[in-house]
């Protein structure tokens, strides 16, 4: 799980979200954080536990582009991507047969994967599979942030 420790949380911080050389097995290419933030008051409930001084609090990652993918292959392939929320239910965002050389655009601008549950161990992910192994490179960008309807927010 991906934990951020900082002062406090930035509006959103660029990140690149990539997989080079994917395989025919799902692999996590993002997964929506929690941040450990100050908290000496004891104001939010859920501690960190390396830091009881400091208080967890739920993450986002919001896709500002397309993933794309591009087959590195002389034949025609598939690449799947899915997303599995926080609570383990999976929903195929796209499954895309790309001709040999091409790149294909999964449409996930606009979506967020969230990290409500700041207790639990793991946040929204999105994965990525090919149908050959090595096939497919993708890419996507995306901002990092602490999710916005949580700010300020206690209880």
């Amino acid at each position: 799980m991906s934990r951020i420790i900082c002062r406090t949380p930035s509006t959103g911080k660029p990140i690149r979200v990539s997989a080079v050389d994917v395989s025919q097995a799902f692999q996590i290419i993002a997964e929506a954080p929690d941040f450990s933030v100050p908290d000496a008051p004891g104001a939010f409930p859920v501690r960190d536990p390396l830091d009881e001084s400091r208080a967890i609090r739920p993450g986002e990652i919001f896709f500002l582009t397309p993933l794309s993918a591009r087959n590195k292959t002389e034949q025609t392939q598939w690449v799947e991507v899915i997303l599995i929320a926080e609570d383990g239910t999976q929903l195929e965002l796209g499954k895309i047969d790309v001709p040999a050389g091409d790149t294909a655009f999964i449409p996930i601008q606009g979506r967020s994967l969230f990290k409500r549950n700041a207790s639990g161990e793991n946040g929204d992910t999105l994965c990525v599979r090919a149908s050959a192994d090595n096939s497919f490179d993708v890419w996507s960008a995306a901002e990092e942030k602490l999710s916005s309807e949580h700010t300020g927010v206690i209880e």
